[in-house]
């Protein structure tokens, strides 16, 4: 038995007292996470030490106890220490270079969330949040094929934000036993080819194409953007068209969350292994602009690694500097004045001609076969 973390995610149906609840708790974390940034960066540069999170925790009870913030005790106290716990998580990722250095969070910004790390508790479709009571949420009736079964234990559940409205995710810890690994062989396992142009490249399949769901809605969105910039800020109309303007944003990710997870599933189902690219999104998106985000590559391999994982499956990284684009994939021959505007190219050695795509799909399986066999794979 092997314990693994699975998430939920439903849309609540709060009423709107407690809507401005979940506004005051989001209000109160971020609060707590500016003002536990601001005195680590300002310790630090007087004393060259910064203090740790659990030395920040300890003051929070003396901040309930101050005139200026005794708001904060009408939130619950594991509310607020997990916000100093998500910032010491920020500076984590900052000293192992994963993410820049932690940021101040902003009242309209992006992220708009509160966490309870336990004392949450389901029954049929409400869930008991401290401090706040029972709060319905969009679960189904056990006939409908929507309906989910929140797996063993709660260990987390957030409360977050969204131009449609607040949803609350469920993080559960439940024990899986997991499949028997079947060996990989070039009959059971794929080197896929990212791209713009086709979204996936298989070695030994159709191309996916790239939906370009972003392109496909800028001008839906282009003349929404508009409208609203001839808004008065901060009037009525003004705030209806920014959550017109915040729907369009969210139905294009949901679509391309949708798009990723279908072709992610598949992807596992036909094979027992994928290879692809280690790609530096950032580095590629300053010459493709939003083409590169738009299609989602980070995402998709995120996606094919926690459900490889699952299911017993290997996804193997192949680094980005190998030439996979470049070598003839039939007698080894490297073409190292390839262009990137050239889609199809004839090997001058052996004379075969090359769909640019997939012979980088087949370079790669044969690369992450060589890996897998000699050991030295990153899975």
């Amino acid at each position: 038995m092997t314990t693994i973390r699975k998430g939920y995610k439903f849309k609540l149906d709060a009423t709107p007292a407690q809507q401005q609840q979940f506004r005051q708790y989001c209000g109160a974390a971020r609060w707590v996470w500016n003002h536990m940034l601001a005195e680590r960066s300002d310790t630090y540069k007087a004393t060259g030490k910064s203090p740790t999170a659990y030395d920040q925790i300890k003051t929070l009870p003396i901040l309930k106890r101050a005139e200026a913030t005794a708001w904060l005790a009408d939130v619950h106290s594991q509310v607020l220490q997990n916000a100093v716990l998500d910032l010491q998580e920020g500076y984590n990722r900052f000293f192992s270079r994963q993410n820049g250095y932690p940021k101040f969070r902003k009242k309209h910004g992006r992220k708009q969330s509160f966490s309870y790390p336990q004392s949450v508790r389901v029954v049929d479709d409400q869930a008991f949040l401290p401090k706040i009571g029972w709060v319905k949420f969009r679960r189904g009736k056990p006939t409908q094929k929507r309906y989910r079964v929140l797996e063993s234990t709660i260990k987390r559940a957030t409360i977050s934000h969204k131009a449609s409205g607040w949803y609350i995710a469920f993080n559960c810890e439940v024990e899986s036993d997991l499949p028997k690994a079947v060996p990989v062989t070039a009959e059971n396992s794929v080197g896929i080819d990212l791209g713009s142009i086709d979204l996936v490249t298989p070695s030994d399949g159709v191309k996916v194409v790239n939906p370009r769901l972003y392109r496909r809605a800028e001008k839906k969105l282009r003349r929404a953007q508009r409208r609203l910039s001839k808004c008065v800020k901060g009037s009525a109309n003004y705030g209806k068209q920014k959550r017109k303007v915040a729907r369009l944003h969210e139905g294009i990710a949901n679509k391309r969350l949708d798009t990723l997870h279908q072709l992610s599933a598949q992807l596992l189902r036909e094979n027992q292994a994928v290879f692809c690219e280690s790609l530096n999104v950032k580095g590629i998106a300053k010459r493709m602009g939003k083409s590169a985000h738009d299609a989602g590559w980070a995402e998709l391999v995120r996606q094919l690694e926690y459900k490889a994982a699952r299911a017993g499956k290997t996804v193997i990284r192949i680094d980005r500097w190998f030439p996979s684009s470049k070598l003839c994939s039939c007698c080894g021959y490297k073409h190292s004045a390839l262009t990137l505007s050239e889609r199809s190219w004839q090997c001058p050695s052996c004379e075969t001609v090359h769909d640019r795509d997939w012979n980088a799909a087949v370079n790669i399986k044969h690369e992450g076969l060589r890996l897998l066999a000699a050991g030295h794979a990153e899975s």
